[in-house]
């Protein structure tokens, strides 16, 4: 059958991305903590596909044998584990400073566990039966009715630890692009879109296996998900899903790493060390402040496409905790809004008084793009600055 043939190719393109991702993934050296998860999670779904694919070409039929039920159960915990590892795989990337341990670890297995055990009694179901080969004798029918429920839950256990995956990694995915803002005046290579993608696609997937699992439920198959087609298309996406998270989780570097030394004392005053868990006092932020002003009025530090917190820690000499600390109590704005609003200030000035492109402008005074330019044009001024241009 073609879309069985298709199928088979699909699993073979799958398995072979997978190991190959995770072959790459683990020969990293630098932050090797964060690449592990997404290593096993590709280690473990090109495992899972092995079975299948080994009994395809011995056999050459869509029938299970007795082994190949045997090890699909026995790795079925690789599958459940998946949407935990992607989740501390995002967790590491956006983890600012070393990667710490897991806390709860015992609440993060035991849905696994759980949803394996539930799992487990497929094992007792001849091959032929499952395979609708034999009809199952009536004595054995009680036990197969168990078993199917316990099959049930065991979905039910995973769409609900995808679920709860989803919404931890969408709150880490909130919490960082937050947390951007406060450390880099530009975010765009930075932001983690494509992760995002793959998480709202894990919801789509989440729901179109809840409206399986419910169809089984009810005895109802509706047509669409029996489709041949459908099961190829679906397998597809997965293949493209699983493309997408090689592609960029081979490039992706942990977005809040410093690379710069923090400074240890205040050029103009006593060491800041010994107010490091203490709040900052008045006098102090009022110079911390006067002396970031200075770094963008008269160093036009602004103008640094890539200006970091660490960076004007750095110029003024101050740990990067107190001016962040100053940027959000004294001036009133993070670090990304306070760095833009003195960039369009004089990309205001130079729309007014050159006959520069707005492209040039946006470059000269520190943008990366057009588009993040006008954005935050837009956003610091209300107008477009074709509108100022021609006021």
């Amino acid at each position: 059958m073609l879309s069985t043939a298709l199928i088979l190719i699909i699993h073979s393109t799958l398995a072979g991305l997978c190991l190959f991702c995770a072959n790459l993934l683990l020969l990293r050296r630098r932050d090797e903590g964060v690449y592990v998860p997404l290593a096993l999670l590709f280690m473990f779904q090109g495992l899972s596909f092995s079975p299948d694919l080994i009994a395809d070409a011995i056999y050459g039929s869509d029938a299970q044998t007795s082994w190949q039920i045997y090890l699909n159960v026995l790795i079925s915990p690789l599958d459940l584990a998946s949407p935990l590892l992607f989740w501390l795989y995002v967790r590491a990337l956006t983890t600012e400073g070393p990667v710490r341990a897991v806390p709860g670890k015992f609440w993060h297995a035991a849905p696994i566990a759980a949803a394996s055990l539930c799992i487990a009694p497929v094992v007792a179901i001849p091959a032929d039966i499952l395979n609708g080969i034999t009809p199952p004798p009536p004595e054995m029918m009680p036990n197969i009715r168990l078993i199917m429920r316990l099959l049930l839950i065991a979905d039910i256990i995973f769409m609900a630890i995808v679920t709860v995956y989803i919404a931890l990694t969408l709150c880490m995915l909130r919490s960082y692009s937050k947390r951007l803002r406060d450390i880099f005046a530009s975010t765009e290579n930075r932001e983690l879109t494509w992760i995002w993608l793959i998480t709202i696609s894990a919801g789509i997937y989440l729901l179109v296996g809840f409206v399986d699992t419910l169809s089984e439920s009810f005895g109802w198959h509706p047509d669409v998900i029996q489709n041949p087609v459908f099961q190829v298309l679906a397998e597809f996406i997965i293949l493209v899903l699983m493309w997408v998270i090689g592609i960029w989780g081979l490039r992706q570097r942990p977005g809040l790493r410093s690379s710069i030394a923090e400074p240890l004392a205040e050029s103009i005053g006593p060491e800041l060390s010994k107010y490091k868990h203490s709040a900052l006092d008045e006098e102090r932020a009022k110079r911390i402040a006067a002396k970031i002003e200075t770094a963008m009025q008269a160093d036009l530090l602004y103008r640094d496409p890539n200006l970091s917190l660490w960076d004007l820690s750095k110029h003024i000499s101050v740990t990067s905790h107190y001016v962040s600390q100053t940027l959000n109590t004294k001036l009133g704005r993070s670090f990304f809004d306070y760095v833009n609003s003195w960039r369009i200030k004089e990309a205001v000035t130079l729309l007014t008084a050159t006959k520069e492109t707005t492209l040039t402008i946006a470059l000269d005074v520190g943008f990366n793009s057009r588009s993040s330019f006008y954005k935050a044009f837009k956003r610091e001024t209300g107008k477009t600055p074709r509108e100022i241009r021609e006021k």
